[in-house]
């Protein structure tokens, strides 16, 4: 099936004509100029904050194509994740006729946003190892041509593991280089039929689709798995999200990303507000993008925990079983999970009861190793009060 974008836009936002912000109309931030009178824009003539910030975070998206090998015209920077997520559903999704496909338990504001933009979500469920059920999802989107997004998070929340996987040759020569071996040694047979059955997978999940395939990729820098935004070259109908707030500790900011091709983010520059990202959030941001040895010290620190943490829940006898996890938490099936939650909160440290989506469980985020430690010294007095 051939992909064509236009037959799947929003008329409304296809044919929109965007805010023109006194911003956009004269590039303040791009044109080297530093001495400016500024009388264009209402703005008050003192502080330090007192000029609208860069709508289009020329910047940050400067520092990202480098950093991504992307076109600064396939990048989008949004008001976290969260704004990219709503964005698409305004694009795509004619509110009270169309629908997506969610595959619970994964993050909740797929959902929260369908409900707000009046989007029906079709649920095709994880099968019992949290793999996708790609056939049943082939069967809804063959039966159903109201469904505009499929939103795939992966790695995924709150199971911790890969969805998805972008490349598996990637993966081959990243696991025999790490492990002693050279980057263009020669597959093992069974791993070749398992990369092309993986390719085979890809193809037939893009290509049946005429909609938008979403790869929320929050977790992404906690996995070794590939970037799906290597894939956009080959799949036009697929965004790719990114956020701030995890391996680059900027929660507070509030700035996520999406990849995607140029005409897709198009869309979003001209569907989005004038100033959607303010300046603070975007000093912090491109200030963090140049921190990139720091930012990988703490994800190798957080992944080193991860192990350190997984291998002590393992040791309590109520704690029944510890999910592998390719991101920054782990998720464990627990006896008397809320009990245990609540013991938890009652010594003063906090996790996630997500019981309501995977009976008994609860995600533990990994944090310092001392944090880790306060989690493992409050569980080994559980059963002893």
């Amino acid at each position: 099936m051939e992909f064509n974008l236009e037959n799947i836009v929003r008329k409304n936002i296809w044919n929109l004509q965007p805010y023109s912000s006194a911003r956009s109309e004269f590039d303040l931030y791009g044109n080297g100029k530093k001495e400016l009178t500024l009388l264009d824009a209402n703005e008050n003539p003192k502080g330090d904050l007192n000029r609208y910030p860069d709508p289009l975070q020329s910047s940050i998206k400067e520092e990202l194509s480098k950093q991504k090998n992307l076109s600064k015209s396939q990048i989008f920077v949004g008001n976290g994740s969260d704004e990219a997520i709503d964005l698409l559903y305004r694009i795509f999704c004619e509110p009270g006729k169309d629908s997506v496909i969610t595959c619970p338990p994964t993050y909740g504001m797929y959902e929260v946003s369908a409900a707000i933009n009046d989007v029906e979500v079709l649920k095709v469920p994880l099968c019992k190892d949290f793999s996708m059920d790609l056939e049943a999802i082939a069967q809804q989107v063959r039966n159903d041509s109201s469904i505009k997004i499929i939103w795939i998070c992966s790695p995924n929340n709150p199971t911790g593991n890969a969805l998805l996987k972008a490349d598996l040759k990637h993966d081959w020569e990243a696991q025999n280089y790490t492990r002693g071996g050279m980057m263009d040694m020669p597959f093992a047979p069974e791993f070749e039929a398992e990369m092309l059955e993986n390719q085979r997978k890809l193809d037939r999940l893009f290509g049946a689709f005429n909609g938008i395939i979403v790869v929320d990729e929050a977790y992404q820098d906690f996995t070794e798995n590939i970037s799906f935004i290597n894939r956009l070259e080959d799949y036009p109908n697929l965004v790719v999200l990114q956020t701030m707030s995890k391996a680059h500790g900027l929660a507070g900011a509030r700035v996520g990303f999406a990849f995607a091709s140029t005409e897709i983010i198009e869309l979003f520059n001209r569907t989005k507000p004038p100033y959607n990202v303010n300046e603070l959030s975007q000093r912090a941001v491109l200030e963090r993008l140049l921190q990139s040895d720091k930012t990988q010290n703490d994800i190798q620190e957080i992944i080193t925990n991860r192990a350190f943490l997984a291998e002590h829940l393992k040791s309590f006898d109520f704690i029944n079983e510890v999910y592998p996890s390719e991101a920054n938490f782990l998720l464990a099936q627990v006896e008397n999970a809320t009990e245990v939650y609540n013991y938890l909160r009652d010594n003063e440290v906090i996790i996630r009861n997500r019981s309501s989506q995977i009976a008994d469980t609860l995600r533990f985020t990994v944090g310092t190793r001392k944090e880790c430690e306060e989690v493992i010294k409050a569980l080994s007095t559980f059963k002893k009060n």
